[in-house]
C-alpha cells in the first residue's frame, strides 16, 4: 500500500485501473503467488479497507483515491 500511496503522491488522484499498470512487477507477482492476483476490483477492495481504518488513503471521489496525510 505504501507503493500505491507514493504513486498517488507523485501523480495525484488515481483509480485502481490507473494504479495497477504502474506497480512494480514483483508487487503484482507477489500478490499472485500469495493466491490473490491483483485485479482492479481486488485492489479497490484492499484500498477501501485502508480507507475504513484511516490508513494511507482518503475516501474515493468519483472512483479516484487520494493519499491521506500523516
Amino acid at each position: 500500500m505504501q507503493e500505491i500511496a507514493e504513486l498517488i503522491a507523485e501523480r495525484g488522484l488515481l483509480t485502481p485501473e490507473e494504479i495497477l499498470p504502474d506497480l512494480r512487477t514483483w508487487t503484482v507477482r507477489g500478490a499472485a503467488l500469495h493466491k490473490e492476483p491483483l485485479t482492479p476490483g481486488r485492489l479497490r477492495k484492499k484500498m477501501d479497507v485502508r480507507v475504513t481504518h484511516r490508513r494511507y488513503f482518503k475516501a474515493p471521489v468519483h472512483g479516484r483515491y487520494a493519499r491521506r496525510d500523516a
